[in-house]
C-alpha cells in the first residue's frame, strides 16, 4: 500500500515525517498550532485521509496508514485541546472535507 511507504515518528523532540522519496520534515511538538484531517472521496483506491500538522508557518502532511501513525495519534490525543470527537467524526466522512482537531491561536 502507498500509505505504508510513509514513516512517521513522534518523540519528545517532535514529529518527523519521511515520505516515499526519503525526504524528511520535522516539527517541534511545542510549536504545533494546528492539527487537521483532510478527507476526500478517492477511497478505497486513493489516500482518502490525510493528516495536516502546522506550526503556523509551515504545514507537513502524511496519509493515514503511514507506518508509526498509531503512536503519533496517541501523542496527539494527549495534547491539551485535541478534539477526539471531531477525530471520530472525520473517520466516518467519505466526502471532501477538513476536520480541525487542534487549533491554537497565538494572541
Amino acid at each position: 500500500m502507498f500509505e505504508e511507504q510513509w514513516h512517521v515518528k513522534i518523540s519528545n523532540h517532535g514529529l518527523e515525517v519521511i515520505n516515499p522519496s526519503h525526504d524528511v520534515q520535522r516539527i517541534r511538538l511545542e510549536a504545533i498550532q494546528r492539527i487537521a484531517v483532510q478527507t476526500n472521496d478517492s477511497g478505497p483506491f486513493g489516500s482518502d485521509v490525510i493528516w495536516l500538522v502546522s506550526d503556523g508557518d509551515s504545514t507537513i502532511s502524511f496519509p493515514m496508514g503511514a507506518k508509526g501513525e498509531s503512536d503519533v495519534l496517541g501523542a496527539f490525543q494527549k495534547i491539551d485541546g485535541f478534539d477526539n470527537l471531531e477525530f471520530i467524526n472525520s473517520m466516518s466522512s467519505v466526502e471532501n472535507n477538513v476536520f480541525i482537531l487542534l487549533n491554537r491561536v497565538k494572541a
